[in-house]
């Protein structure tokens, strides 16, 4: 078989990147995991990357760490964790400017240890029986469930898919990537709740919401292995990540069936395969680059202000995870890799395309008859990204 045209190569693999943030053409819903893997399975069939070299560019390392977190996740979910937290902070707060901080707060927590996407689908159902409920303005608050989730996200490689590449991928250790990273996200969510301050205002609303069964030991024993997870990641920094977090996802998952009587299928079905499968055909997708223009041209920004400038309007152009492993081709230094994990982080705080966490937040609103506009949401979420995303830079270069 010819080998394609590089245009044609290139064309394919950035059309099936722009069309991960299209959730429907017409009557015809899509689906960002199956969007990949069509495009993936095009290339092959294409002849612009043989099955062989396609299977070794699937970085098995970033597979298991992402099923290790999952585990984590849908465990802890099923305890009602989530539920419970998300019931608390609305019951406490008692003023949209508290209740929208706290989101900012809870949210950025939560997704610190978990990744980021599970913390925004499990938190938004409640705070939308909130604002639903009090009749309050639902944007500061779902908002800040966004802002939260991406930028409590960098505080560790566990908290985003593109971390968790980031991590299997690079030189960097868990110690050195929180050394660097969990002062970044602190103060990214400083500015952030300074941000939201002025759209929220102090008036007092109660609302009664029926708190969700939480089965507490079951809740403390998944945080323990989430817990277990980041000590061994940073006390065996020679052992593949992936391993060590799939290796305990699956010993959560049977401590589940053995001591809470839950068949361990019940959370292997609940898992977002989604993820995964995406994961698998953005690897095949840039395999397929390799040696084109495309690639040649994005090697040279490499550090500091470009690297920067290229993750930010890329993440805003294709998403965050396809944008981290096309540039982390040519990524050399560990600068580097700090910056291309803040700025692309950070840069999902910009618009929907940028995070799957605000494309969640738009789909279950949608679905539960509460309007935010993707306007609104822009206009509050893109200088939040902008200027986190510089004080990132700032703080990672003198950090370096």
């Amino acid at each position: 078989m010819s080998m394609p045209s590089e245009p044609l190569v290139t064309a394919i693999v950035l059309g099936t990147f722009g069309l991960l943030f299209v959730r429907k053409i017409g009557l015809y819903p899509l689906s960002r995991s199956i969007t990949a893997a069509v495009g993936a399975v095009v290339v092959i069939l294409i002849g612009a990357i043989s099955p062989s070299k396609a299977l070794a560019s699937i970085d098995a390392g970033t597979i298991l760490l992402l099923f290790g977190m999952l585990a984590h996740v849908e465990a802890l979910a099923q305890s009602g964790f989530y539920g419970w937290a998300a019931t608390q902070l609305v019951q406490r707060t008692g003023t949209p400017r508290r209740l929208t901080l706290g989101a900012l707060g809870l949210s950025a927590a939560m997704s610190a240890v978990a990744l980021n996407d599970a913390t925004v689908i499990l938190l938004t159902p409640v705070l939308i029986q909130a604002v639903r409920g009090a009749d309050l303005d639902p944007v500061p608050p779902l908002v800040a469930v966004v802002l939260g989730a991406n930028i409590g996200s960098l505080a560790t490689p566990l908290g985003n898919p593109q971390n968790a590449y980031i991590l299997s991928h690079s030189p960097l250790t868990t110690v050195k990537f929180v050394r660097v990273l969990a002062p970044v996200a602190v103060l990214g969510l400083g500015i952030a709740g300074v941000m939201m301050f002025p759209l929220t205002d102090g008036r007092s609303f109660s609302i009664e919401l029926s708190a969700p069964d939480l089965d507490r030991a079951w809740a403390v024993s998944s945080g323990g292995f989430l817990l277990l997870t980041v000590v061994l990641l940073a006390a065996l920094p020679g052992v593949n990540p992936g391993v060590i977090a799939a290796s305990i996802g699956v010993l959560h998952i049977a401590w589940v069936q053995l001591f809470r009587r839950v068949p361990g299928n019940e959370i292997l079905g609940h898992i977002d395969w989604d993820i995964i499968v995406l994961f698998v055909g953005i690897f095949v997708l840039v395999g397929g680059l390799e040696g084109t223009v495309l690639v040649r041209t994005l090697e040279t920004f490499t550090q500091g202000w470009p690297l920067a400038g290229a993750t930010f309007v890329l993440s805003n152009l294709m998403s965050n995870v396809p944008a981290v492993v096309l540039l982390s081709t040519a990524i050399t230094d560990q600068q580097g890799w700090y910056i291309l994990a803040a700025v692309s982080t950070l840069a999902g705080n910009a618009t929907p395309i940028a995070s799957a966490a605000t494309l969640i937040v738009l789909d279950q609103t949608s679905r539960n008859g509460v309007t935010i506009s993707v306007r609104r949401l822009i206009r509050i979420g893109l200088p939040v990204a902008v200027v986190t995303s510089v004080a990132a830079v700032i703080v990672i270069q003198y950090l370096m």
